[in-house]
């Protein structure tokens, strides 16, 4: 089922939650709504599902518009931070809930129910603890059979509140990646609200940044990280150092101040912007680099993990840091200190609200 928003509009008394909002999630992709806190992506989720209603604006699912419709008509299932199970409940019966409350009608038998419940139960590996209550669980475990219960009721569309945001970092990591081998599997319509930027560039089919209730950008992963639309979601994605330069014939020229002064200079491409450029697009050396190349002496290194990251103070006071493999490291043997020379490899550079 696709899901379409058209200039959703919705206030809290004075302060504007979302500002004509549009948006369209093709049917069966898995899409973040990502951004800091406040900027409208949990409001902007429950309108979908109908828990809130818009000022202004519309939400169609297939076409058909459901602005007006109530939560229980519009075929969702929806995943809460706090997994919100039934603790008096077994696994089993968590699950099965919301099968068994449906009208007579609709309500499939007994027997269908069991099968249904142990499928779900095997689709999300927990089919071993059906008799055990929410208490003798881990938190991962809920979040699982939140899921399953969620998936029970056979959603067209499936709705996720920062489904991961009450776990530790590692079973996070391990649970996004089994949502995306289950997403890959079942296929269902997918909206998940996330604050946090690796799990939305690892799981997500697309990503839509928000910040103070409107869409930054809307793109995949790799166009939102590689290819950002404004200096909001280059320096709210991942890491990144600003300085004041420019840009000469497709090579970064940093200025040694951090005013930013205005330049003689009268071409487009040369006069004074602030250019982002990301940790590990920066080289480090002993010797100067060529055209770009600046002083900067080294503060701090931090070596544990994937790449080492070095803290450095410019000439003109500002902190730089940089990102570089263990080898490189190694090959350079830095100290805490040591004079050294930055040369950016790539920057971006945005005049008003366009990227060149």
């Amino acid at each position: 089922m696709s899901i379409a928003v058209n200039g959703i509009v919705k206030c809290f008394g004075a302060f504007t939650a979302l500002d004509r909002i549009d948006l369209e999630v093709k049917t069966g992709e898995l899409v973040a709504l990502l951004g800091p806190s406040g900027s409208g992506k949990t409001t902007l989720l429950r309108i979908i599902a109908g828990l809130e209603f818009a000022d202004a604006g519309r939400v169609l699912f297939d076409g058909v518009d459901t602005t007006s419709r109530p939560v229980r008509d519009r075929n969702i299932g929806f995943v809460f931070q706090h997994y919100a199970l039934f603790k008096h409940m077994t696994v089993f019966e968590n699950v099965a809930f919301g099968l068994r409350v449906r009208p007579r009608k609709t309500r499939p038998t007994k027997s269908e129910i069991r099968d249904r419940v142990e499928r779900l139960l095997a689709l999300v590996q927990l089919e071993a603890l059906r008799n055990r209550y929410p208490s003798q669980l881990s938190g991962g475990q809920r979040q699982r059979i939140a899921l399953a219960r969620a998936l029970a009721v056979e959603p067209k569309v499936l709705l996720l509140d920062e489904p991961f945001g009450a776990l530790d970092a590692k079973v996070r990591a391990e649970l996004r990646a089994w949502l995306r081998r289950l997403h890959d599997e079942i296929h269902v319509t997918s909206v998940f609200v996330t604050h946090d930027q690796e799990e939305a560039l690892e799981v997500a089919d697309r990503v839509v940044v928000m910040n103070q209730g409107k869409i930054e950008q809307v793109g995949s992963p790799e166009e939102v990280y590689h290819r950002p639309a404004s200096p909001f979601v280059y320096d709210f994605l991942g890491h990144v150092n600003i300085f004041h330069g420019r840009i000469e014939d497709g090579k970064v020229q940093i200025d040694a101040s951090t005013e930013g002064s205005p330049s003689d200079k009268t071409e487009a491409n040369a006069s004074p912007r602030r250019i982002y450029v990301r940790p590990h697009l920066l080289d480090i050396d002993h010797v100067p680099g060529g055209n770009g190349t600046f002083r900067a002496k080294v503060r701090d290194i931090r070596a544990a993990g994937p790449v080492v990251r070095v803290e450095l103070v410019s000439d003109w006071n500002q902190v730089v840091t940089v990102e570089i493999s263990h080898e490189r490291h190694l090959a350079l043997s830095l100290k805490e200190g040591a004079d050294v020379f930055i040369r950016p490899r790539e920057g971006k550079v945005f005049h008003e609200d366009y990227a060149i």
